[in-house]
């Protein structure tokens, strides 16, 4: 899964990307966690839009489910099964721009150890998402099985598209479920951080810093 990541400065990372701003401002954020109200790209008619919507999907039939939580994931694997996500897939995608990404493992002790995710390149990553329009707009991550060294921490990751490709995804004539399941990624590094992360009210340069 992907349950925090950071995003720096969406508006300077994307100003070649996207054609249109919907009124996002450069903001610093170590500590995205699900709830927030975050950058992503969609595609408007023939233009790549920079947007801010709310990370955690929540169906119609939750809506009366008061302990309900938003969906933050949806799994690549079952996407064109489940009924929350299978139009989404064909009719609202989304990108979602991170510097990186958290997870953790358990230690010996059963401890949750935090690690920190980017790209080896230390390139802006693109989370393959999914969004809809409800009393907010809001969007999921899509997830994958981990792959390579990433499986030493976790058995899941976001499905990550390289920057050439965003456009393909969004471009809704594409057969997304084709192109991510084959989708080779982006080559990982990953580094162990402090427990500090974990408290979403810690956002500061040092959560990223490897221990």
């Amino acid at each position: 899964m992907c349950g925090r990541y950071v995003i720096t400065k969406a508006a300077s990372k994307t100003k070649n990307i996207i054609q249109k701003n919907n009124g996002v401002v450069d903001e610093i954020n170590y500590n995205a966690f699900p709830g927030s109200v975050l950058p992503v790209i969609t595609k408007e008619e023939d233009q790549l839009a920079l947007h801010k919507f709310h990370w955690g999907l929540v169906p119609k039939w939750s809506e009366k489910m008061k302990d309900f939580k938003p969906l933050n994931n949806a799994r690549l694997e079952t996407i064109h099964e489940k009924v929350t996500f299978k139009g989404l897939i064909a009719a609202r995608r989304c990108v979602v721009p991170a510097d990186g990404y958290y997870e953790w493992r358990k230690d010996e002790n059963d401890r949750k150890v935090p690690y920190y995710f980017t790209g080896t390149d230390l390139q802006t990553l693109y989370f393959a998402g999914l969004y809809q329009k409800n009393t907010n707009t809001e969007f999921s991550i899509i997830t994958t099985e981990a792959k390579g060294d990433v499986t030493e921490i976790h058995h899941r990751m976001p499905v990550i598209l390289q920057e050439q490709d965003i456009g393909r995804y969004l471009d809704l004539k594409t057969d997304a479920l084709t192109l991510l399941n084959v989708y080779p990624g982006v080559p990982l590094t990953f580094n162990e951080v402090s427990r500090e992360v974990n408290n979403p009210a810690n956002n500061t340069p040092e959560l990223i810093q490897s221990l």
